[in-house]
């Protein structure tokens, strides 16, 4: 079975909302993190102090056919007008230990219904 990693940054005010997205597209367990981060452009205050936006950054293990449905769901949710409140990508995974053999059998199950 092949496995890809996801990884989104979102605003921490969108966090629930990821989090709901990508377990209706097929996510069975998210570890979260808190970060920081800058974009290309820097925020102001009027004290003339730089902005670092409060982020979270979701990283999930899902089997690969759920990755591309699990990226747009995140799409759908931080590009909104044209304007990007976040970014969301996928890595291939080559070696995994870990798992827990539930976890497994579920994403056998489900591949079984798929076919």
């Amino acid at each position: 079975m092949k496995f890809s990693a996801i990884l989104v940054i979102a605003p921490t005010e969108l966090e629930q909302q990821a989090i709901s997205a990508a377990k209706a597209a097929g996510a069975s367990g998210i570890t979260l993190l808190s970060g920081r981060g800058m974009g290309g452009a820097e925020k102001k205050t009027f004290f003339g102090m730089i902005f670092e936006g409060s982020q979270t950054i979701l990283l999930m293990v899902v089997a690969k056919h759920l990755s591309l449905p699990i990226l747009k769901q995140m799409q759908a949710l931080l590009v909104q007008d044209g304007e990007s409140r976040g970014i969301a990508f996928t890595m291939p995974i080559d070696h995994l230990t870990g798992l827990d053999m539930g976890q497994i059998m579920q994403f056998e199950q489900h591949l079984r219904e798929q076919q």
